[in-house]
């Protein structure tokens, strides 16, 4: 049994919103350009980690609400690398 199965519904939702801040607080990071190239490649990677912990929440919050393939897992990188900055 993973530590996902074991989780209430409640924990789940409450990973995934402290999960939803994270993945946001590294985009905003990634796209500092007062940081050096390093710091962040850095935040890309945690980024692209917390990416991967949102879907596999995503999922399985699907399955326990009856809902499997219907919320969108899309990434919101686009949305910063537009012409209009």
């Amino acid at each position: 049994m993973t530590d996902i199965e074991i989780k209430t519904t409640a924990q789940l939702l409450d990973e995934f919103v402290t999960n939803q801040i994270r993945c946001w607080m590294s985009q905003e990071k990634l796209m500092d350009t007062e940081l050096s190239d390093e710091e962040r490649l850095t935040w890309a990677v945690r980024a692209q980690e917390q990416n991967s912990k949102r879907t596999e929440l995503i999922r399985i919050l699907d399955v326990r609400f009856n809902s499997p393939g219907f919320t969108n897992q899309s990434k919101t990188y686009h949305t910063y690398l537009g012409e209009d900055k």
